[in-house]
């Protein structure tokens, strides 16, 4: 989600401190005590560098903990039942990383505000993924695809935000059993 334009190429290096910085600071102040101007300093970089990158801090954020682009690697060349598996799996270890804790409420709550980076998140990560996930199956499985992700990700989110203690191993398992029949072409 960093901006793009023309001029002389961006410095990668710079992102990398930046987007490390925020992970850093994230675990150290919280989403809500979180400014731009600490992240440059823990970076080393000027304000200006950041703005030049980022529109705001939640998309700083939201690169931070998910990365700049979805890593889709974990889904390349599984099969249904492994690219359920993945969604689950990877969805409960995202949401249990101290950053993404602490970034998670204050991005819920921008999210809900603004509605082109609430799109450009889903519709950044759910495309691809369910693309991939078509590619078993055919095009046609793109709604199962969105709806599994929902499914996958929303319950790992819950677990980790709200039903804290469940967020367990055995719970995990059994969230499997259930979306995996599906996989296996044995829904209603």
């Amino acid at each position: 989600m960093t901006k793009t334009g023309s001029g002389r190429p961006r410095d990668p290096q710079i992102d990398a401190e930046v987007l490390a910085a925020a992970r850093e600071l994230l675990v150290d102040v919280g989403f809500d005590q979180l400014s731009m101007r600490a992240i440059a300093a823990r970076a080393g970089v000027s304000r200006a560098a950041i703005d030049r990158r980022w529109d705001s801090k939640a998309q700083l954020v939201l690169d931070a903990v998910l990365g700049v682009t979805p890593d889709l690697t974990p889904f390349a060349g599984a099969d249904r039942e492994g690219w359920i598996r993945w969604v689950v799996t990877g969805s409960s270890e995202l949401f249990r990383r101290p950053e993404v804790r602490e970034a998670v409420p204050g991005l819920l709550a921008t999210l809900r505000d603004q509605e082109d980076l609430r799109n450009t998140l889903w519709r950044g990560f759910s495309g691809p993924s369910s693309a991939l996930y078509a590619e078993s199956s055919g095009p046609g499985d793109q709604l199962d695809a969105r709806a599994l992700l929902v499914l996958g990700a929303g319950a790992a989110l819950f677990l980790s935000l709200i039903a804290v203690e469940e967020d367990t191993q055995e719970m995990r398992e059994r969230v499997l059993q259930i979306l995996l029949p599906v996989a296996r072409g044995e829904q209603g």
